[in-house]
C-alpha cells in the first residue's frame, strides 16, 4: 500500500517536465519530477537504458515551490526511443515511478516513460481540432456532378439519387448505391461554417473514384471521383483551405481495393500478369483473399515488391503523389489499418507501415500519418510507424462505456457491458494506453466521440444534453487531437451504419443552438489554452461516477471535473494536484469560483452530467 503523499508524485514528458520535449538524437535534456513539499523523500534516481543497458543517475533537489518540491536530472537522448523511469527513496521504503504510476513493485518496461529523438512530429496537430466529413452526406455544392439514377449496379442494386431530405435507406434497401450528392464543392461552400465552429483541419472520407457512396472500394487511386468534382475540385479545396490557414487529411484504403480497379482486372485477366502478385489467388481467377469475406473487396498482398512501389515507394505512388503540388494534402488516415499486410503466414504489418512512414515523411516530415484501429495499436505507436490511430481503445470506448450501455454499433456489441463502466476503470484504461506509448505520440492521438462506423454519441446517450456536454468537455480537454464528426455540434442523431451517415442538416431551425454554442466555447478553449495544447496530464481522482484530472503548462493550470451522477458534495484532495491553501479557481464554463481550503479544493454539489473546467487564478 503506497503512502498518501505518493499521490502527489508526477512526471510526464510534457514541456513542464522535460526541457525539450522534441530533442535531437544525443541531445541532453533536463527531466523534472514533482513531489509534495512535505514528502519524506531522501533521494531520487533516474534509470535509463541506452542501447539496452541499464544506466542509473542520481537526481538533484531543485527547490520548493509552494506545496511542491522538484527533483531534476539529465537524460541523454541516445536512441531514437529513450525509455526511463524513476526510483524514489525514503528512510523506510523505495518507490518506482513510471507511466503507470507509483508502485512499490517494479513495473514492466512497457510502461517506462518514453522520449523520442529526431521524431518527425506533425506539430501542427497540437493546436488542431479536426472536422470529420463523410462527403456524400455533407453538402451538395454542384448538382451537375450528381450520380444519375440507374447509372450502374453495385452488389445487385442500381444507383439511386436521393433528395437531401429523404430518409436513409438500409443497406438491404440501398446497397451503398444511394447517393445524396455531397461533393468537394460543398465542402468549400461550408468552410466558413466550419471555421466559425472553430475547427481548423478537415478529415475527409475517401475521395478517389469508386462505385459506392462511401468510396472504400477504390477503383482508381489516380483520380478524385468525378461525382465529387474530380481532381480540380481537390485543388480548389486546397486553395480555399490555404486562404484560411486550414489543413486536411484524406482517408485512403491500402488494405484492399474494389473489383473494378485496373490492378485487379489485369490480375484476373492474365495469370502471368505482373499485377497478379498484388493479390492472393487461391484458384485463379475467381477465388482470392478478400476483406472480411466481401467478394467485391480483394485484399492486397504486400509480399509483392511491385505493389509496395505502387502504393508508397515510388515518387508517383498512391501515398506520395497527393502530398505534392497542386493538392498538398496534409496527411493520410489509413482505413482498417489494424489488418493491413496481415494475412495468415503473411505478417508484414510493421515492416510495411515503417516503409510507408519513411516514404511519406521523406516528402513531408510534418504530414499526419494516422490509422483506423479499433483495438490495441500500441506496438504501432512507438515513433517509427504511425503518428496516431483513431483512439477507440484508449479514449472512446472507455468514455462511452462510462456514460452509457448503448452498443457502439451492430457489429461491436460485445464491447458493451450490462452496466456502465466505473470511473476508476475508465481512468485505468486511458492510462494503460497512454503509458504504453511516448508522450509525443499521445499528443497526436485522434480522439473522438462518433464516427461513420459507430452509433453517433447523441443517439448512444438518448439525446441527454448534459451527458453530451460532459462527453464533449472531456473530448476537448484530453491529450490528443479532438475530432468532431459532422453534425455532432448541432445534435444530429444516428444509429448503426448507415444511419450514422445521415445528411447534414443545413436548416438552422433544426439545429440545437445551445449545443452548438457549447462546442464553440470548448473548441476555442482547446485551441487557445497552453495547458490543453502543450500541458501535462495528471489523473487526480476517480470513483464510480466522478473523475478529475489536471492539465498544466508553465503558464496555466486547469483542473477538469466530470460528473456522471448527481452527488451532494465533492472535494478534491490538494496533495494529489500539488495545490496550496488559498489558490482560487474559476470555472471557464459557468464563471463560478472555488478555493483550496484545509487541504482540499472545495467543489460542492454536482449535478448529473456536470462538467467543470477550473482555471487557477
Amino acid at each position: 500500500m503506497n503512502a498518501a503523499w505518493t499521490q502527489g508524485i508526477h512526471h510526464d514528458a510534457s514541456a513542464l517536465y522535460v526541457s525539450n520535449p522534441q530533442p535531437r538524437l544525443n541531445e541532453v535534456v533536463t527531466v523534472r519530477m514533482r513531489v509534495p513539499a512535505n514528502a519524506p523523500v531522501r533521494s531520487v534516481f533516474l534509470r535509463s537504458v541506452p542501447d539496452g543497458e541499464q544506466h542509473i543517475d542520481a537526481m538533484r533537489f531543485a527547490g520548493q515551490d509552494g506545496a511542491v518540491a522538484w527533483w531534476e536530472g539529465s537524460l541523454r537522448a541516445a536512441n531514437p526511443l529513450n525509455a526511463y523511469r524513476f526510483k524514489v527513496y525514503t528512510d523506510d521504503a523505495a518507490y518506482h515511478v513510471s507511466g503507470w504510476g507509483v508502485s512499490r513493485a517494479e513495473n514492466l518496461s512497457l510502461y517506462d516513460f518514453k522520449l523520442l529523438a529526431d521524431y518527425h512530429a506533425p506539430t501542427w496537430v497540437h493546436d488542431s481540432v479536426m472536422y470529420h466529413i463523410f462527403i456524400d452526406r455533407f453538402c451538395n455544392g454542384d448538382p451537375d456532378n450528381d450520380v444519375p439514377p440507374g447509372a450502374w449496379t453495385l452488389d445487385g442494386k442500381r444507383t439511386q439519387r436521393r433528395a437531401w431530405s429523404d430518409p436513409l435507406l438500409t443497406w438491404k434497401e440501398g446497397g451503398n448505391a444511394d447517393f445524396y450528392g455531397g461533393d468537394l464543392a460543398g465542402v468549400v461552400q461550408k468552410l466558413d461554417y466550419i471555421q466559425a465552429l472553430g475547427a481548423n483541419a478537415l478529415y475527409l472520407s475517401p475521395i478517389f473514384t469508386a462505385p459506392s457512396n462511401h468510396k472504400f472500394d477504390t477503383s482508381d487511386f489516380e483520380n478524385v471521383d468525378p461525382h465529387f468534382g474530380g481532381n480540380e475540385a481537390l485543388v480548389r479545396l486546397r486553395e480555399a483551405l490555404d486562404r484560411r490557414g486550414m489543413r486536411m487529411i484524406v482517408d485512403v484504403v491500402v488494405n484492399h481495393i474494389g473489383v473494378g480497379h485496373q490492378w485487379f482486372k489485369a490480375a484476373q485477366a492474365d495469370a502471368d500478369a505482373d499485377m497478379r502478385n498484388y493479390f492472393t489467388f487461391h484458384t485463379h481467377p475467381h477465388s482470392y483473399e478478400m476483406w472480411n469475406g466481401v467478394k467485391s473487396l480483394p485484399k492486397l498482398n504486400y509480399r509483392s515488391e511491385a505493389l509496395r512501389d505502387a502504393m508508397y515507394r515510388s515518387h508517383e505512388s498512391v501515398l506520395r503523389r497527393w502530398l505534392h503540388e497542386p493538392y498538398r494534402i496534409d496527411g493520410w488516415r489509413l482505413d482498417v489499418f489494424n489488418m493491413m499486410a496481415l494475412q495468415g503466414e503473411i505478417q508484414l504489418g510493421h515492416k510495411v507501415t515503417r516503409g510507408m512512414r519513411r516514404a511519406i515523411k521523406g516528402d513531408n516530415p510534418t504530414a499526419y500519418f494516422m490509422g483506423e484501429h479499433f483495438f490495441d495499436a500500441t506496438t504501432n505507436l512507438q515513433g517509427d510507424e504511425m503518428d496516431a490511430v483513431m483512439n477507440y481503445l484508449g479514449f472512446t470506448y472507455p468514455l462511452r462505456r462510462w456514460l452509457t450501455t448503448a452498443p457502439f454499433s451492430s457489429t461491436i456489441e460485445g464491447r458493451v457491458d450490462p452496466t456502465r463502466l466505473p470511473g476508476e476503470a475508465m481512468i485505468e484504461q486511458w492510462r494503460a494506453v497512454r503509458a504504453a506509448i511516448p508522450w509525443q505520440v499521445a499528443r497526436g492521438q485522434y480522439n473522438l466521440l462518433s464516427s461513420h462506423d459507430i452509433t453517433r454519441f447523441f443517439t448512444a446517450v438518448n439525446g441527454d444534453k448534459a451527458m453530451i456536454k460532459l462527453g464533449t468537455t472531456i473530448l476537448l480537454t484530453y491529450p490528443g487531437v479532438p475530432g468532431i464528426y459532422y453534425g455532432e455540434e448541432i445534435g444530429l442523431p444516428g444509429g448503426s451504419d448507415p444511419d450514422n451517415r445521415r445528411p447534414m442538416v443545413w436548416d438552422e431551425a433544426g439545429w440545437d443552438t445551445d449545443l452548438l454554442a457549447h462546442y464553440k466555447t470548448l473548441i476555442k478553449l482547446r485551441r487557445e489554452s497552453s495547458a490543453l495544447i502543450e500541458g501535462a496530464f495528471e489523473e487526480l481522482y476517480a470513483d464510480d461516477g466522478t473523475v478529475a484530472y489536471q492539465r498544466q503548462s508553465k503558464t496555466q493550470r486547469l483542473i477538469i471535473v466530470g460528473n456522471r451522477d448527481a452527488r451532494a458534495s465533492f472535494a478534491l484532495d490538494a496533495v494529489c494536484a500539488g495545490l496550496a491553501d488559498g489558490i482560487a479557481f474559476r470555472d471557464l464554463l459557468s464563471g463560478a469560483t472555488y478555493c483550496v481550503e484545509d487541504g482540499a479544493l472545495q467543489v460542492g454539489a454536482l449535478a448529473a452530467g456536470a462538467a467543470l473546467v477550473l482555471e487557477a487564478e
